[in-house]
């Protein structure tokens, strides 16, 4: 996948004041009918688009991440979207990271953020995700106390939060739902509206950014005020909130944005450390993530 054409960027703008003035209201009101009961969507045909062959692989890969992660209430109580796209998170991330040591505090906690993370609907998938790894890194290090669930506190973070679904609940009621789904065996997993550039937060070990807006195009498209885009200074926040050594992880739609993302990261004290495909097939939207591309970056010591 590439840029979009200039007709297409120069149309995008036909959005931007309606855009603003519906954030500016959504803020404004503030809607909230509490958090919702999460559904349990039948998943047993999620992969019938699939040939016979391919349906099979998909089916043993989901069992396997579902026994790997202990994703069984997740199963039970989320939508084939939401089930689906925490298995692309999950897939992506192994791949990505493999059995790199997770940084992690000297007291064995996990401090990770998560920014623009929507309504958070993987936060049972990356938790989970954390805490194995915190829990191999742990353990390949001979430690006597290896980490486990409560050792991760996970914070997500969304600029637009107060977006009505068709439910008639908001963007941040069903986070914080999942938020709630994910903080299991004294787990902490919290959910927070608010604009990250501005918020005062503690340095993290951890910092993960899935499709963050560096085009105007994405923002405007995605319906998001673009008076609130600015990738430099989002950049420069998430590497600044990042602990020496800790690791700053971003997934990218395209090649393109993967690319001004590595340029932007130039002028910061982070070192690439991996980068991979984000490619899924157990995703019903399989033909649009082909093209993602997730990059792991350390914060430098110095």
């Amino acid at each position: 996948m590439g840029m979009p054409s200039t007709w297409q960027q120069g149309l995008s703008w036909l959005r931007a004041p309606t855009n603003e003035l519906a954030f500016a209201m959504r803020n404004a009101l503030r809607w909230s009918r509490g958090a919702p009961i999460l559904p349990d969507e039948g998943k047993q045909d999620l992969f019938a688009a699939l040939s016979p062959a391919a349906r099979a692989q998909a089916e043993r890969v989901a069992n396997e991440l579902t026994q790997r992660y202990d994703l069984h209430r997740l199963l039970a109580r989320s939508t084939r979207a939401s089930w689906a796209g925490s298995l692309q998170h999950l897939l992506g991330l192994e791949r990505l990271v493999g059995t790199l040591p997770l940084p992690m505090g000297a007291d064995g906690v996990v401090r990770a953020l998560d920014v623009g993370c929507g309504d958070f609907h993987y936060a049972t998938a990356l938790q989970r995700w954390l805490a194995r790894q915190a829990s191999t890194s742990t353990t390949a290090a001979n430690s006597n106390s290896p980490a486990t669930a409560s050792s991760v506190v996970l914070r997500g973070i969304e600029l637009d939060g107060h977006g009505l679904y068709a439910d008639w609940r908001s963007r941040a009621d069903h986070a914080r739902a999942h938020a709630d789904l994910a903080a299991v065996a004294g787990s902490t997993v919290l959910f927070q509206v608010g604009d990250f550039t501005r918020l005062a937060l503690p340095t993290q070990d951890v910092v993960t950014a899935f499709f963050p807006f560096l085009t105007s195009y994405a923002c405007l498209r995605w319906g998001a005020p673009v008076s609130r885009c600015s990738p430099r200074r989002l950049l420069a926040r998430a590497v600044a909130t990042v602990r020496p050594g800790g690791w700053l992880l971003v997934v990218n739609q395209t090649n393109d944005e993967c690319g001004r993302l590595r340029r932007l990261l130039a002028q910061h004290p982070v070192e690439l450390v991996a980068s991979c495909e984000w490619q899924c097939d157990l995703v019903p939207w399989r033909e649009s993530t082909c093209g993602q591309i997730g990059s792991l970056w350390r914060r430098s010591l110095g």
